[in-house]
């Protein structure tokens, strides 16, 4: 399970909607100094990124609460992203390249077709088929704006 801190900004009818301060990999990696990746991190700096869940736990705003994703799904989300339009360009480049005996041009524009229904199919499976399972799901509350925290006033005498 892939978890995060999100902080609860406000509600909107039955959903909460949520802010989760995009972290980088490259923070926990030692070679964070020395790697392009790190510096892009860096440069590119870290958003926020706004959701809405819906708000069955009756979340308030302030609420700090774990969102999270099964790993399997973002796997598939990762397949969705990257290997599927990548597959389809390989395959339409392959298939040009054997219809029309190695023609350059035709293999590139049989590439860029490739890659846009590639992207196109996988954008239109995660809008239907896996848009629910690809959502990042409640899982528990770690601070609740409505609890009152009392206030330790103690004096030390020497």
């Amino acid at each position: 399970m892939i978890e995060e801190q999100a902080l609860v900004t406000s509600l909107k009818d039955d959903q909460a909607v949520i802010e989760v301060q995009r972290q980088n990999a490259c923070q926990s990696c030692d070679l964070s100094e020395g790697c392009g990746t790190g510096s892009l991190g860096r440069l590119l700096g870290y958003k926020k990124l706004a959701l809405s869940i819906p708000n069955r736990h009756k979340l308030q705003a302030g609420d700090l609460i774990v969102i999270g994703m099964p790993d399997k799904y973002f796997h598939i989300a990762g397949f969705l992203v990257y290997l599927l339009p990548l597959v389809s360009l390989f395959l339409f480049a392959l298939t040009a390249n054997y219809l029309f005996n190695g023609t350059e041009l035709v293999t590139v524009l049989a590439s860029l077709a490739g890659l846009t229904s590639g992207l196109f199919f996988s954008g239109r499976l995660a809008k239907h088929d896996l848009a629910l399972k690809l959502k990042p799901q409640f899982i528990r509350q770690i601070y609740s704006s409505q609890t009152v925290k009392p206030v330790l006033s103690t004096q030390f005498k020497f």
